[in-house]
C-alpha cells in the first residue's frame, strides 16, 4: 500500500474533539564544516574530507545524542560516507532514551528541494517534521498546535506526494541514558534523513527540537564486511520468532525483515531490546510504545517520565526483506524484544525471555 495515500485517507477523515494525527521519523545530528578548495567543488571537498579523515576503515559512524538547554543534538563523526556495511555507534549522553532512524530521501523530495532553492534538510523540516509535530500537538490534552508549523503547500493532501516514497533504512533502536549501541545496515547511494522522534514531556519529538540530521553517502564503495552473526531473528505481520535459548556474552543478532506493513500508527514493525527491570510490566512496556497515545514514547528527565524499561538497543524499520544486525552484550537476566506498534503484546511483537548464568561460547 502507498504510504502517502493511507496517510491522506486516514487523516481526512471526520473527527471531533481533536485532530487524528500522524508521525515523523527524526533525529539529529551537528554537520562537520571543511574550509572549500578553489580548485574543486563544495560536494567534493566534504566529500575528500569525510572519507579521508572521518571514517574508519570499517566504515564506524559515531552518533552522541545529548541535550543542550532546550535543545536536543545528534552529533555524527562524519555526514559523508561510502556505500556498504555501516556500524552505526549511538553514544547516548544524556538521561533520556533516544534512537536513530534513517529514512532513504526519495530524488523527488530533492528535485522539489532544489526547485525551492532550499538545502535539503531545511525542507524536510518544513514540510514534513513540522506538519509532524502539529498533528501531534492536536491530541494532546490542554496543547494548542502552533499554526506556524501547519502544513500550506501541500494543504489538500497534508504531505507532499514524495512522501510515499520514503525508503526505511533501519538505524539504531531505543537506548536507555548514558548507554551506547551498535547496529550495523547496509546503505546504498544516496541521502538519508536521520532522526529521532521520542517525545519530550511536552509532547515534542526530539526531531523536532533539533535531532534531526543529513546524512549524504557516495558512490564509493566501503571495504567494511558484513557482521557475522551469533543469533538470528526473524519478525514479520506473524511476531518475533527467535531462540530463546540464548546464552549470555557478546552477541551479533542478524535482525530479518520477512515481511513489512503499516499499523495502526501508521509505521511499519521494527525490533528492540529491553531488560525487564524488576517492577515493569508487559502491559506498560506495550502502553509506552505507541506514540499515539499522549503519554507513548515520551522520555523526559525533567519530567521524571524516562520510560517503563531499560533499552539496549536495536534495528529501526526495515524495507521487506532487508536485514540489518544489533550487537550486544547480554547479562544473566529477564529480557523481551519489543516492535514500536501499538498493543505489541497481542500481536506477538512483545516476547519476554530469560538469559541464563554463563558466558556464550568462542566469545
Amino acid at each position: 500500500m502507498n504510504i502517502l495515500k493511507y496517510f491522506n485517507q486516514t487523516l481526512m477523515m471526520p473527527f471531533t474533539g481533536g485532530l487524528i494525527v500522524m508521525f515523523i521519523f527524526a533525529a539529529c545530528s551537528e554537520n562537520l564544516s571543511t574550509s572549500p578548495d578553489p580548485s574543486i567543488s563544495n560536494n567534493e571537498v566534504q566529500s575528500q574530507a569525510s572519507l579521508a579523515s572521518q571514517i574508519s576503515p570499517n566504515n564506524v559512524v559515531e552518533l552522541i545524542a545529548k541535550h543542550e538547554g532546550d535543545d536536543y543534538i545528534f552529533e555524527l563523526s562524519a555526514d559523508v560516507i561510502p556505500s556498504g556495511w555501516t556500524t552505526f555507534r549511538l553514544i547516548n549522553d544524556s538521561h533520556s532514551t533516544h534512537f536513530a532512524y534513517m529514512a532513504g530521501v526519495p530524488q523527488a523530495a530533492k528535485d522539489s528541494a532544489a526547485s525551492d532553492n532550499t538545502e535539503l534538510l531545511d525542507y524536510w523540516i518544513q514540510h514534513v517534521t513540522n506538519p509532524f509535530q502539529w498533528f501531534m500537538d492536536g491530541i494532546i490534552p490542554g496543547k494548542e498546535p502552533d499554526d506556524g508549523d501547519a502544513p500550506t503547500k501541500y494543504a489538500e493532501t497534508l504531505f507532499p506526494a514524495w512522501f510515499g516514497d520514503v525508503s526505511p533504512s533501519g538505524g539504531p533502536g531505543f537506548i536507555g541514558g548514558m548507554s551506547s549501541t551498535e547496529t550495523t545496515v547496509y546503505l546504498d547511494e544516496g541521502e538519508y534523513i536521520v532522526e529521532c522522534y521520542v517525545k519530550n514531556g511536552e509532547g515534542d519529538f526530539h526531531s523536532y527540537l533539533g535531532m534531526i540530521e543529513l546524512l549524504t553517502v557516495t558512490g564509493e564503495s566501503s571495504v567494511a564486511e558484513e557482521p557475522v552473526a551469533t543469533t538470528e531473528l526473524n519478525i514479520s505481520t506473524d511476531g518475533i520468532e527467535f531462540d530463546r535459548h540464548i546464552s549470555a556474552g557478546e552477541h551479533i543478532v542478524k535482525v530479518n525483515f520477512d515481511d513489512q506493513t503499516l499499523y495502526d500508527h501508521l509505521l511499519g514493525h521494527d525490533v528492540h531490546l529491553i531488560r525487564m527491570d524488576t517492577g515493569t510490566s508487559v502491559a506498560e512496556v506495550g502502553k509506552w510504545m505507541n506514540w499515539m497515545d499522549p503519554d507513548g514514547l515520551v522520555s523526559s528527565s525533567s519530567a521524571n517520565s524516562l520510560g517503563p524499561a531499560t533499552f539496549l538497543g536495536g534495528v529501526q524499520t526495515m524495507t521487506e526483506g532487508s536485514h540489518g544486525y544489533f550487537h550486544v552484550e547480554l547479562e544473566p537476566g529477564r529480557y523481551a524484544w519489543v516492535s514500536e506498534i501499538p498493543n505489541p503484546h497481542s500481536n506477538k511483537m512483545l516476547e519476554v525471555f530469560n538469559v541464563p548464568g554463563g558466558r556464550a561460547l568462542g566469545r
